[in-house]
């Protein structure tokens, strides 16, 4: 039985669409000779798969009714009903608002970062197994590629990240262009790397760290924060040895480590580590213990002289740093992801696939990536004179 739709859309674009679905084939987009068109997307038995698995490029036909897209320019940031037709695929009752920071963030009439929900007036409805999706204008990143080789880097050093790929934007026949698709932080995501979407989810706002009252996304959890409070404590421990204990009962602490020495070396100033800004701290169910995970990557590699010896800026890392055990397993884990991840040849690899599924519509594509692999050659130059990155001296016996 189809889901009750609290906003019938107008009869002229219904029967627009009712065209578009009677004449499109199934998983490509409506003009035949559209230069979005790829071949059909395969099945995949994780959420989705299907455009993340291998670099996708995705086309999106947006509408909003004239109520609507007044609603987006005077409270851009509350869901509005959408229908989307997606590489040919019809949705109405999307949910849709406008995203994006101080940077990024750009008015509906202009090239707007878009939030679509797919199931949140219509119960059970998927995307290609996914219920929310961001669209995000990519106005820092001309080379629409920071974002995708953050989330594959992370991924590679065992940090849960949300998978990028790229898609075409219409919205109300104005053709915005190239945009980066990214999932977002939802149940999916959270089941695929922990096993559960229970666990507090914390998102970690515009620069502010876990002291400060942080939005709750999801969870069954505590409340009253009692858990993200118990991490905040933590850090204001005085006692080194004490300290360490608790970090170690309350934080992912391996993982931390590979987050902190990966955000140094792809030099993600605007992160958690160094700017005390784009994250989610998540909670894992099963043993209380909280995973900080990278969001909003569009500014990597900008400065090439970035010693691996950094001054942390978020608390978590400061305090747990200054532990030396936890420095000892941060310096190890930098030699390790030099090593195993930052990989030039992976990194320009992964750079040209992309490009491939990217310049049919952008075609100056190759240009704006080389600037990008310069920025990385300069970074990965210095890296390896780094002294951190040398191996420690033999213990004496």
């Amino acid at each position: 039985m189809r889901a009750r739709e609290p906003f019938p859309l107008a009869s002229g674009f219904a029967a627009l669409l009712i065209c578009l679905a009677l004449f499109t084939p199934a998983g490509l987009g409506g003009d035949p000779a559209s230069p979005t068109r790829q071949p059909p997307l395969k099945p995949s038995l994780v959420p989705g798969g299907e455009i993340f698995d291998t670099p996708t490029l995705l086309e999106f036909r947006l509408h909003l009714r004239a109520a609507h897209l007044g609603a987006l320019r005077e409270t851009p940031r509350e869901y509005v009903p959408m229908t989307a037709v997606v590489n040919g695929q019809i949705f109405t009752n999307v949910a849709a608002k406008l995203k994006g920071a101080a940077g990024s963030f750009r008015p509906i009439d202009d090239q707007p970062a878009l939030t679509l929900h797919f199931s949140k007036w219509v119960e059970g409805r998927r995307l290609f197994g996914i219920r929310r999706l961001h669209l995000n204008n990519s106005v820092q990143d001309p080379s629409f590629l920071n974002e995708y080789l953050g989330s594959e880097l992370f991924r590679a050093a065992g940090v849960p990240t949300p998978r990028v790929a790229w898609a075409t934007v219409e919205l109300n026949d104005r053709k915005l262009g190239l945009y980066v698709l990214k999932e977002a932080f939802e149940t999916e995501f959270l089941r695929t790397y922990f096993g559960s979407a229970k666990g507090n989810l914390y998102d970690g706002g515009f620069v502010q760290d876990i002291q400060n009252d942080l939005e709750l996304d999801s969870g069954d959890g505590p409340k009253d924060r009692s858990d993200l409070k118990a991490l905040a404590a933590a850090v204001q421990e005085q006692d080194r040895d004490r300290r360490w204990e608790r970090f170690q009962e309350l934080l992912d602490v391996d993982r931390f480590a590979s987050y902190a020495a990966l955000s140094v070396m792809l030099v993600d100033w605007d992160g958690y580590l160094l700017n005390r800004n784009n994250y989610r701290v998540y909670f894992r169910p099963d043993d209380g213990r909280a995973v900080f995970m990278p969001h909003g990557m569009d500014q990597l590699f900008q400065r090439s002289y970035l010693d691996l010896d950094v001054s942390w800026t978020g608390s978590v890392a400061w305090a747990l740093f200054d532990i030396p055990a936890a420095q000892t397993l941060y310096e190890a884990r930098c030699r390790e992801l030099f090593t195993n991840v930052f990989q030039l040849d992976r990194i320009t690899n992964s750079i040209a696939r992309a490009c491939a599924v990217m310049q049919p519509v952008q075609p100056d594509i190759r240009q704006r990536a080389q600037d990008l692999e310069d920025q990385i050659y300069n970074r990965f130059r210095v890296l390896r004179r780094d002294a951190l990155l040398k191996a420690p001296p033999p213990r004496k016996p």
